[in-house]
């Protein structure tokens, strides 16, 4: 959390200068801690925050199935999810999804679909909750609040103020401030609901007793 509030800070500095004090790039600086710009800082982070959940995922499942906990499949599919997450969010292929997707329902620029892969979205979180009701019901409280709780910011984030910075884009435009606003607010959503969500997998590991060692073979 601490180096999200370091990110979000440098990022929020980038937009005064941007257009407080009129540095437009600020040497390439800006554009190096810019929460909506891609491979700079804050993109590795949230790629390694992603990656960091897909390994605990995976490991969480692993001991489920050696300890014969059950839900080891259910553990391993999320890991599994997080890992395309991961992947996607390096190489934005869910952006190259739009033109195709925006074509085909007519989709204009400035609508609350102008970011039209957010479809995708609606059809896969429904059938994901859908699928893991009873995974969370069958888990202590603290630790499926807290899974739930990382869900609804991250989503609300990565598909809510989505939709809004979609809206701002086609109305004002790319580099403009209020695009810029709303995409801030999405990726710090963003980065705090996988925060809460490493969180909520540590905290599970050790109300379980979970414990991992690694030697050298």
């Amino acid at each position: 959390m601490a180096v999200i509030a370091v990110l979000v800070a440098l990022s929020v500095a980038g937009m005064v200068l941007r257009f407080g004090m009129g540095f437009s790039k600020g040497l390439g600086a800006i554009a190096l801690i810019d929460l909506n710009s891609e491979t700079n800082f804050p993109t590795y982070f949230s790629v390694a925050l992603l990656a960091c959940c897909s390994l605990l995922l995976a490991l969480i499942g692993i001991a489920h199935r050696q300890l014969r906990m059950g839900w080891h499949r259910h553990w391993i599919f999320l890991a599994l999810v997080f890992l395309a997450m991961s992947m996607d969010e390096f190489i934005q292929l869910h952006e190259k999804t739009m033109e195709f997707i925006s074509g085909h329902l007519g989709i204009v620029p400035g609508s609350i679909l102008t970011n039209s892969w957010v479809v995708l979205a609606f059809v896969f979180l429904p059938l994901l909750g859908l699928a893991y009701l009873r995974f969370l019901m069958a888990m202590n409280r603290r630790s499926a609040a807290l899974m739930v709780a990382a869900g609804i910011v991250y989503v609300g984030g990565a598909v809510g103020v989505e939709m809004v910075s979609g809206m701002m884009k086609g109305t004002y435009g790319f580099g403009s401030l209020p695009f810029m606003i709303s995409t801030t607010i999405e990726e710090t959503l963003e980065l705090v609901g996988l925060a809460i969500f490493i969180y909520a997998l540590t905290n599970y590991a050790a109300r379980m007793g979970l414990s991992w060692s690694f030697e050298p073979a």
